[in-house]
């Protein structure tokens, strides 16, 4: 479509349409002469006013689909969305309405609205809302289509930074493979993206890939080497032992450490087994009992290999060895956790031999010796150890299943408040999926109610109160506006109860206005 002349338009406007024909551009057929010049003296007018010449040659979009046969939510259930979304939408309300007072709150409350909302379709007024929270935030995107009903993916072609919720793998690949300027010119970002779209093209892609990294390595700044070579986490198979034990021999730590990593991720690799034929040397089972002899020395090819020479302060450098070598060695070789566990060991490599096997643990996401051992080494966080331990205990719980992470969080919470803080528990509680079950439930309101605990915690509770206010079923939210009311107006922690019941009661609305 082809945008008419301003000066043909002006001067049909002053003589009239039926003393001068519409000029070209103008009109659609079966369109009143006057209004249609009137809709092109208005469009131009906007143009001229910002200062941009009117666009020719458009082609005009295909109509948006009918999305009449999908229900719309309530109009309380869409102001409410749009207090979510943080926007001012045809008179809804505002983003003063939502008890949370961080972003990473809000997201969760979103989340938990649209897939309420399933089956039923937003406003399309809060579309564009939408797919702009949909394109910061990947794990929304499932559901920013379904909320969105037919339009919205109608919606998404109209603009390249939404095109994201109508492309698919392949069309993603190929689009990095079209892409030469990007991968030469672009920035570290866009670069990163375009290797790891290449590599996700299966063993084809993986090898293009490699052959893209081995054309730019040589003239790459350290940072972007590593950034780079992050990429082969995606599709990470033995091809590329060859490329990553390459860059075991970079001049920087941190392209070593990058290499490390990934070498770590396979199990079947040479790096694998120069680990496993050092530690087998040093920790040996014999009749029954595990007999442990560090290494003597530290020598270059255990540098080479990632172990730190130099032990942190208070450690020697035999067990810090010791330690470093169990923690590259693949899990598999001790056999099963609990038997190997269970044998007699000497007192003073004990600790080692634990700290070691859950640092290999969580490296190796292994959910048997996650499992396995949590409970010695929370133990051993509850009465105190090294600095570090509990960030390793926290390690450890991600490597955790999802029926023994709830099974800790209530054992922990079980100690009170400031014992459960002592080991992590907000962070087992996040990673616990919803919905809670009914033991940990209780657990959360029995230390919440437990008036010692609160004092002894202190500003710990505010992070709990946090998490559970979004985790806890939202019909609790009568039980925890009894709690809050029960407090004396002077309670220190009467706030920060208070704000855990109107985030649950403002979930529980929430939900009964998408019933």
């Amino acid at each position: 479509m082809n945008a008419p002349d301003w000066g043909d338009v002006l001067a049909t406007a002053l003589v009239g349409t039926q003393r001068r024909t519409l000029p070209a551009g103008v009109g659609r057929p079966g369109q009143d002469a006057a209004e249609a010049l009137l809709d092109a003296a208005g469009a131009l007018t906007l143009y001229r006013r910002a200062g941009f010449r009117a666009r020719s040659g458009l082609t005009v979009p295909e109509a948006a689909p009918d999305d009449s046969d999908m229900p719309l939510v309530s109009w309380t259930a869409a102001a409410r969305a749009a207090d979510l979304l943080a926007v001012d939408a045809a008179g809804y309300g505002t983003s003063n309405a939502v008890p949370v007072r961080d972003a990473d709150g809000r997201l969760e409350l979103l989340y938990e609205w649209l897939s309420a909302a399933r089956g039923r379709r937003v406003p399309g007024e809060l579309l564009p809302a939408l797919l702009e929270i949909g394109r910061r935030h990947r794990a929304l995107r499932p559901l920013v289509a379904a909320a969105g009903g037919p339009r919205v993916a109608w919606l998404a072609r109209q603009r390249p930074e939404w095109a994201y919720l109508d492309s698919s793998a392949t069309g993603e690949i190929q689009g990095a493979a079209d892409d030469p300027q990007g991968w030469e010119l672009g920035t570290i970002g866009r670069r990163v993206g375009i290797l790891t779209a290449v590599r996700r093209g299966g063993p084809a892609g993986e090898q293009r890939g490699r052959d893209m990294l081995a054309d730019v390595w040589p003239t790459e700044t350290p940072d972007d080497r590593a950034a780079l070579l992050g990429t082969f986490a995606t599709g990470l198979s033995p091809a590329d032992e060859p490329v990553l034990e390459g860059a075991l021999d970079d001049r920087r730590k941190e392209v070593r450490n990058v290499a490390l990593d990934l070498l770590a991720m396979l199990p079947d690799s040479a790096y694998a087994r120069r680990m496993i034929e050092r530690t087998t040397a040093a920790v040996r089972v014999v009749d029954g009992r595990i007999h442990v002899e560090p290494p003597a020395a530290c020598d270059k090819a255990m540098r080479r290999d990632g172990i730190v020479a130099r032990p942190p302060a208070g450690v020697g450098e035999r067990a810090w060895w010791l330690e470093e070598l169990l923690t590259r060695t693949p899990l598999t070789v001790w056999g099963e956790p609990e038997e190997f566990l269970a044998l007699p060991v000497t007192e003073e490599w004990v600790a080692v031999l634990r700290r070691g096997l859950a640092r290999a643990a969580a490296g190796q996401r292994d959910p048997a010796w996650a499992t396995a051992l949590t409970g010695r080494l929370t133990e051993e966080v509850a009465a105190g150890g090294r600095p570090d331990d509990r960030l390793l205990l926290e390690a450890l719980y991600d490597a955790l299943p999802s029926d023994a992470l709830s099974a800790l969080a209530v054992a922990v919470l079980r100690r009170g408040l400031a014992g459960a803080a002592a080991v992590g528990v907000e962070h087992v509680l996040e990673l616990c999926p919803r919905p809670w079950p009914e033991p940990l439930v209780e657990a959360v309101f029995a230390a919440l109610d437990d008036l010692s605990g609160r004092r002894s915690a202190g500003w710990r509770l505010a992070g709990l109160c946090e998490l559970a206010a979004l985790r806890l079923p939202a019909d609790t939210a009568a039980r925890a506006t009894t709690m809050a009311a029960a407090l004396p107006s002077d309670d220190p922690m009467s706030s920060i109860v208070g704000r855990f019941a109107d985030t649950l009661r403002f979930r529980d609305d929430m939900l009964a206005e998408l019933r």
